[in-house]
């Protein structure tokens, strides 16, 4: 069988599963960099810590979403391995639909904290 875990040069077998897991986490780390220096130097520290924990609550949503609907839509007979496949799209959609959520919930103290941002950003343009 093809992709075959538990045959073969463990090294080897160990070495082609991790590296797709390697390359996702790099790529990740560098939206993280570039998504810090452009909110910490625009908007500043409050921004930059809200930033930072909203991305982590999303991802742990996203992430756990995908993992329970994986195993209850593999449990339903009809569904099976397809169920799999299918969380991770669902799993995406619950994740964007809590943060559209959070922005509904929240956007008059949203907009307020623009509205603060602003002077000091157009402070360091006058400089």
């Amino acid at each position: 069988m093809r992709g075959e875990l538990t045959k073969g040069p463990v090294m080897r077998r160990m070495l082609l599963f991790a590296v797709p897991m390697i390359l996702g986490n790099l790529l990740q780390q560098c939206y993280n960099v570039a998504d810090t220096l452009i909110v910490g130097r625009v908007l500043g520290a409050n921004a930059l810590a809200a930033v930072g924990s909203a991305f982590t609550l999303l991802t742990v949503i996203s992430l756990g979403a995908r993992v329970a609907l994986a195993y209850l839509l593999f449990a339903i007979p009809a569904v099976g391995v397809a169920g799999i496949w299918w969380s991770v799209p669902i799993g995406w959609l619950l994740a964007d639909l809590t943060g559209l959520g959070y922005y509904l919930l929240r956007r008059d103290k949203l907009f307020r904290f623009t509205e603060f941002a602003k002077p000091r950003a157009q402070a360091k343009k006058e400089d």
